[in-house]
């Protein structure tokens, strides 16, 4: 999990553009998702699966949407690149990895700390148990809960599609892209980068877990947040945390669907 030596990043923007482009996605990003709700009448407090597939639609457009301002303002020459965070940080190593590589290691990365991940949730699970908490139920994500209860499967595809394809491109482009690539560009330590990205990551999806799966789901996504900054940091691609989330969200649908 060594840091030294770690590639060049291939992510363009600046440090003080990475964090607009993080608070852009995680702030505006979902009015995208409230206006497409509220035009086709669904109620702000509706939370049918429905209703989830719509918000998160209207949130990822309006996020690209927001991404390709970013980027074609930077490829104008309005807002500074990649050379800010070379001079920042004295990162002068390697070339990126390729595509096909950082994929690889993603790959990898995540068979490697499949174990290791559900062991830390099940010691958190039984930590919070040992406190007097709430009983894990068989579903610890609100997302499972609707995917089991919806007898319709163009809903469940829509879903599968958000969870697969728009939540780890989104949020790794928030966090492993604008946040990290933020906090490394204001010379912050690699490691320490990561743990502040990781903790945020976890805090941010307390709503969606239920009671019973609180310590068991913000420790398994504090550690695997961990992994993918790691992932950015080791590749210097987006593309390796990207593709790291896409297969964790894929083997717990697995698990889920055959369970």
């Amino acid at each position: 999990m060594k840091l030294s030596g770690a590639p060049r990043s291939a992510w363009l923007l600046s440090s003080g553009a990475s964090l607009v482009l993080f608070m852009l996605l995680l702030g505006v990003g979902p009015q995208g998702g409230a206006a497409l709700a509220a035009l086709l009448s669904i109620a702000p407090d509706e939370t049918s699966l429905r209703a989830s597939v719509i918000h998160a639609s209207g949130t990822f457009a309006l996020q690209m949407l927001l991404l390709a301002a970013l980027f074609t303002a930077r490829r104008g020459g309005m807002i500074r690149g990649q050379h800010e965070f070379d001079s920042a940080t004295g990162n002068c190593g390697a070339e990126p990895f390729t595509h096909a590589r950082a994929v690889a290691l993603a790959a990898i990365a995540l068979a490697l700390a499949w174990f290791p991940l559900q062991a830390v949730g099940t010691i958190a699970s039984s930590i919070q148990l040992s406190f007097g908490g709430a009983v894990p139920p068989l579903e610890g994500h609100s997302t499972f809960e609707l995917l089991r209860t919806s007898p319709n499967i163009t809903l469940n595809v829509a879903m599968i599609v958000v969870v697969l394809a728009f939540a780890p491109i989104a949020e790794e482009l928030a966090f492993r892209g604008g946040l990290l690539r933020a906090l490394r560009g204001l010379r912050v330590p690699p490691w320490l980068a990561i743990a502040i990205t990781s903790l945020l990551f976890a805090a941010v999806h307390v709503p969606a877990l239920t009671a019973g799966a609180m310590a068991s789901g913000l420790a398994t996504l504090f550690t695997l947040a961990v992994i993918l900054g790691w992932l950015m940091e080791r590749t210097g691609r987006i593309t390796a945390p990207i593709v790291a989330h896409a297969l964790f969200n894929l083997i717990n649908l697995i698990l889920f669907w055959t369970a």
